[in-house]
């Protein structure tokens, strides 16, 4: 299958529900949001945005499962299940920080097969099925070819765990002194889409969710990237941690994650 159709529903759902989180981002005071578990932050914007989803795909794909952030699985069984994240970012959105996303991708059985994630305020659209390559603003993206530990850009990201928080607190502080510079942006699924589309090297997750992670995995694969655990080996739903980056800059980075012990 090519997607075709898919893609384009899915294109519709995220700009849609984009353009509003943006209209709210615009006029968002603090104080509004609320706390889920391990006090993460939370608005009625990402319900809102994740209804407006939900509505369009379940429209034009009745018989596909669903996994959301907010609302969780439905009880359809298909080989098809979407996995989405409304708002990526959700803390910088309360700031008024404009780096939050909204990502859809589409996995068949266990395998990511397309991947969307749209910028609101940068009005950036990215989107990768799987063999067809990927795309910003319907413009081919690759990976960046820097191949010097000392030249690249290096990303990082957490859980909500103690452990992982550690875990990240290793990797800044031995990358930011050996690479390029070590960053933090507060959105997975926009750092994951920054390497893809060659403006970093590489993103390094200690632990994160499926919704976070999915539609990045595919644009870095589709753009000539690599996306392993710790260890190096191929990511698959079952991994617990992630190293995504060019393949000229990857073996590097594992070896040195593999001395930090991580």
């Amino acid at each position: 299958m090519n997607y075709q159709k898919e893609l384009k529903i899915v294109k519709q759902a995220v700009i849609k529900a984009g353009e509003a989180l943006e209209k709210e981002f615009k006029k968002w005071q603090r104080g509004k949001a609320t706390y889920k578990k391990h006090d993460e932050i939370v608005t009625w914007c990402d319900k809102k945005s994740e209804g407006t989803i939900l509505n369009i795909l379940n429209k034009n794909f009745p018989d596909y499962a669903v996994l959301s952030e907010e609302s969780g699985k439905n009880n359809k069984s298909s080989d098809y299940s979407w996995v989405i994240d409304p708002m990526d970012g959700t803390s910088n959105f309360t700031i008024h920080n404009p780096l939050f996303t909204v990502s859809v991708s589409l996995l068949y059985k266990d395998q990511i097969v397309l991947g969307v994630t749209y910028m609101p305020v940068l009005n950036e659209l990215y989107h990768a099925v799987s063999g067809a390559g990927a795309f910003r603003n319907n413009k081919k993206i690759k990976v960046s070819e820097i191949n010097l530990l000392k030249k690249s850009f290096i990303t990082y990201c957490h859980g909500q765990t103690l452990k992982t928080h550690r875990q990240a607190y290793k990797v800044y502080e031995h990358f930011h002194e050996v690479a390029r510079d070590c960053r933090h942006f507060g959105s997975t699924t926009l750092e994951l889409a920054m390497v893809a589309a060659g403006n970093t090297e590489a993103l390094i997750v200690a632990q994160a969710k499926i919704w976070d992670i999915a539609a990045g995995i595919i644009l870095i694969r589709e753009a000539g990237g690599k996306v392993t655990d710790f260890q190096g080996k191929e990511w698959n739903l079952k991994s617990k941690t992630l190293l995504a980056a060019n393949k000229k800059i990857h073996q590097t980075l594992k070896n040195q994650l593999n001395k930090l012990k991580i």
